[in-house]
């Protein structure tokens, strides 16, 4: 085949992309998406289009903010670390307790 190139693929990403999000906050994305649409569904139909827009348009902003911040600071691999972390010294302090109350047992 003259004249034409080839193109070889190494790696195929398989990552989800929206806006700039990328892995969990993907979908924390696309829900905040959603809730913002039924909230302003709700507000819209139970006092008007003004308090909607006004309620319901700043907030979903605000959210989308949020996760683009943490988008640029920690990343999707960053965001999961951190919430592991957050769970961990509960989990380091249940088993503190359980190490505390065994001693207790074979004291006795």
């Amino acid at each position: 085949m003259k004249g034409k190139k080839t193109f070889r693929i190494s790696k195929v990403d398989t990552d989800i992309y929206v806006k700039g999000y990328s892995g969990v906050l993907v979908y924390k994305a696309l829900y905040a998406l959603l809730v913002g649409f039924v909230g302003f569904t709700v507000v819209y139909l139970l006092t008007g289009p003004y308090p909607a827009v006004l309620l319901t348009v700043p907030v979903l902003f605000v959210v989308l903010a949020r996760l683009s911040k943490i988008q640029k600071t920690l990343g999707p691999a960053g965001y999961e670390k951190k919430k592991i972390a957050k769970k961990l010294p509960a989990f380091v302090s249940i088993r503190f307790t359980v190490k505390k109350l065994i001693e207790r047992h074979r004291s006795n």
